[in-house]
């Protein structure tokens, strides 16, 4: 099922400051960056920012309805057996290029460590193309740039041949890979009224229950709540994911949300 976003290795709270530490136990950050080290170290940085933030409780869509300056603030918390992490995640559409790329704004802020700043440019399908983040340690500004690989180029040029021809088909035609973003409205459980700290919202309920098996061929039973409100810059008002079979949940809430964010807070434009 494409829009099953998170895996089991999302459902705890990793803090991002906390990963950079253990890999500058190892060295130093000159030489780290001397011999490629520091460039893999910012690679795992993008891709963690990038899953806990931007994809934000699995839910990958509504983003084409930020307009600049929008965005939201959520409270996640993590429990499991060992008991709970809560963590604050910010992301807000910061500027859009002539060339449909965009720029947003990635923080967040895990209990006792020091808020994570970060900006990324992402393409037209919200893939990442650039990633800019403030040291913790020594506030230096960091970029890490993705490498296009032939794979991920002919990816594309897939991707943009199938686009095409779905423009040309009649609707019915096309096919269920065309129709990402509206995939999930089978789950649509109805309207609910839900309140978060940012507010009451009657929003849209949608519950989404699958079965994954990992590599070991040992099943484990997801679940997937979001509650959805057209007032609210990409939608998600409230999300929850659920291992039942570990017990293991991750929730999600709004804080609040807005049109307030101006220009780059690390000279990425």
């Amino acid at each position: 099922m494409s829009i099953l976003l998170l895996t089991s290795c999302l459902s705890t709270i990793e803090g991002i400051s906390g990963a950079i530490d253990q890999t500058r136990a190892r060295g130093n950050q000159a030489l780290l960056d001397a011999v490629g080290v520091g460039a893999i170290e910012d690679g795992i940085v993008a891709s963690m920012v990038y899953a806990q933030v931007f994809f934000a409780g699995g839910y990958g869509h509504g983003y084409d309805e930020f307009s600049e300056g929008e965005g939201a603030r959520w409270e996640l918390t993590s429990r499991d057996e060992s008991g709970a992490e809560r963590m604050e995640i910010e992301r807000a559409l910061l500027k859009r290029t002539p060339d449909g790329n965009s720029w947003w704004l990635l923080r967040s802020k895990v209990e006792g460590e020091e808020e994570f700043v970060s900006e990324a440019l992402l393409d037209q399908d919200y893939g990442m193309l650039k990633f800019r983040y403030r040291d913790p340690e020594t506030g230096s500004i960091r970029e890490w740039e993705a490498a296009e690989s032939k794979e991920t180029k002919d990816a594309k040029t897939d991707k943009k041949e199938k686009k095409d021809k779905a423009d040309k088909q009649p609707e019915a035609e096309a096919g269920e890979e065309d129709f990402f973003w509206d995939d999930y409205s089978e789950y649509v459980k109805g309207k609910r009224s839900i309140s978060v700290p940012a507010g009451k919202f009657n929003a849209e309920y949608v519950l989404i229950e699958d079965v994954y098996v990992d590599k070991d061929d040992e099943e484990y039973r997801v679940s997937y709540e979001w509650w959805l409100a057209p007032q609210v810059p990409g939608r998600l008002v409230k999300y929850v994911w659920t291992n039942e079979s570990e017990e293991i949940s991750l929730t999600g809430e709004l804080l609040d949300y807005g049109k307030k964010y101006k220009g780059s807070q690390l000279d990425s434009f």
